[in-house]
C-alpha cells in the first residue's frame, strides 16, 4: 500500500502525482488539493485478498560517538606515556598537526581514528548513545516531506 510522501498517510483508493516546483510526489487526495499542482491520478486497484498489517514498534537505535572531552583525554594519556605528539603519530599512521588539532579540540577525530588512538593510549573516546525514535514519525522509520518541511498557508 502505497503512503502519501508529503503526510505519510496510507493512500487507500486513488493515488495523487502532484507537482511542487520542480519535484513531482505521490500524495493523497488531501495533500494533492492542498500543496501542489495535480499532474496525474493513480487508479490503485482493489485487493480481494485480506491482509493482516502488524504495526510496528519502533525500538531505540544505539549508535557510537566520540565523547566530548576527547581532547583533554588524549591529551592527558600521552603525556601520562611519555610520548610525543611525533611518535603517537607514527604509531597511529596519522600527521603530526593532525595530533595536534585533536589535542586541541579543532578537529573531532573519525570513529576509526578514535578506534586506534584508544588501542596506542589505552583510553576510552568512544561511547554508546540511545537515540529515540522521531515524535511525529508516526511509528515508521522514514521520513516524510511533512515531518522536515513547514508549509505556509496562502
Amino acid at each position: 500500500m502505497p503512503t502519501c510522501e508529503i503526510c505519510g498517510r496510507n493512500i487507500v483508493s486513488k493515488a495523487y502525482l502532484i507537482r511542487m516546483g520542480r519535484a513531482e510526489y505521490i500524495a493523497c487526495k488531501a495533500c494533492a488539493e492542498r500543496h501542489g499542482k495535480i499532474v496525474r491520478v493513480i487508479e490503485l486497484g482493489r485487493s480481494v485478498k485480506k491482509t493482516t498489517v502488524k504495526k510496528y514498534i519502533p525500538r531505540s537505535t544505539t549508535e557510537v560517538e566520540v565523547v566530548e572531552d576527547y581532547a583533554e583525554r588524549v591529551r592527558r594519556a600521552r603525556e601520562e606515556l611519555g610520548y610525543t605528539r611525533e611518535l603517537l603519530a607514527r604509531l597511529i599512521g596519522e600527521r603530526e598537526s593532525t595530533i595536534r588539532r585533536i589535542e586541541n579540540g579543532t578537529f573531532t577525530p573519525p570513529l576509526d581514528l578514535a578506534r586506534r588512538l584508544e588501542k596506542v593510549l589505552k583510553i576510552k573516546l568512544i561511547e554508546e548513545v540511545n537515540e529515540e525514535p522521531l515524535e511525529g514519525n508516526r511509528g515508521r522509520l522514514e521520513l516524510t516531506l511533512g515531518d522536515i518541511v513547514n508549509f505556509k498557508e496562502e
